[in-house]
């Protein structure tokens, strides 16, 4: 921490910036004083600070008064920036660049246990930055599958989006019973079996419905599939409400989400995959 307290005074200097050390501890602050300092004895050519190295400031000097590591350097930030291809993957906005914007590009540490460095950052906006805060991937999941409260910063897409997003990013450090979160949500959690059976040639969903046809049997769970594929044929549609157009293919589904409650176990982790993969 003490050199990275010396790398942010010797920036204040190389960037000419006020040297505001009010918020750090006092050994921190000497620090800080002496990298000020340093860079004013070697005569360091001051100049403003890019897009980049700005962010990169405002990080560090976070990380300072968080007792975090920064490893990240500007070249992390134009990658991550890059591969985000301009949109927050959260809002699918584009990003903004002009200060206090919700829509503005932030940095999030996927792991909020870890600091700065580059395989435990992405680049989201500041809304959907804000809404994650402190949540790990269990607190994301449930908060995107309960029901929405009219003070969410995101709506239920983005809610879905983020989870699935940082699914690939997170490992679930809770038990998370999803079957039982479904429960809450009795409309999602027929869409979801609804479009395995939509889906059924794809390799997640065949992984879902053989473990399905165990406790059902193969001829319905087929009979239900094939059923599925004519009715979104006819309407030209894959909605949830094709489901609730056919009392026949609602019996059936309903009678598959019983078979999966009632086998949480080991369904949850084929769910998981189904619905975030």
């Amino acid at each position: 921490m003490s050199s990275l307290a010396f790398e942010i005074g010797f920036d204040h200097y190389r960037y000419d910036l006020p040297l505001d050390i009010s918020r750090f501890q006092d050994n921190q602050r000497q620090q800080i004083r002496y990298g000020y300092e340093a860079a004013k004895m070697q005569k360091v050519s001051q100049r403003k600070p890019d897009l980049y190295e700005k962010k990169l400031m405002t990080l560090r000097d976070r990380a300072l008064v968080k007792g975090l590591e920064v490893s990240i350097s500007t070249q992390d930030l134009i990658a991550k920036l890059e591969e985000s291809k301009g949109r927050c993957p959260i809002t699918l906005l584009p990003f903004t660049f002009a200060e206090n914007n919700a829509t503005d590009w932030s940095v999030d540490r996927v792991d909020n246990t870890l600091g700065y460095c580059p395989d435990n950052i992405v680049i989201v906006s500041v809304i959907a930055n804000q809404a994650k805060s402190g949540l790990d991937l269990a607190g994301i999941i449930k908060t995107a599958l309960r029901k929405a409260k009219t003070e969410d910063l995101l709506n239920d897409r983005e809610w879905l989006r983020m989870a699935r997003f940082y699914y690939h990013k997170m490992k679930i450090m809770k038990p998370l019973c999803l079957c039982l979160l479904l429960a809450e949500s009795q409309s999602l959690y027929d869409q979801i079996v609804f479009m395995q059976l939509f889906m059924n040639q794809e390799k997640r969903a065949k992984a879902f419905l053989k473990q399905l046809e165990k406790y059902i049997g193969k001829g319905d769970v087929m009979k239900a599939a094939k059923l599925t594929q004519k009715r979104a044929y006819h309407r030209a549609d894959i909605d949830v409400e094709v489901l609730y157009d056919s009392p026949k293919l609602y019996r059936w589904v309903r009678s598959f989400i019983a078979a999966i409650n009632a086998h949480r176990a080991e369904f949850d982790p084929l769910l998981m995959e189904c619905l975030f993969a």
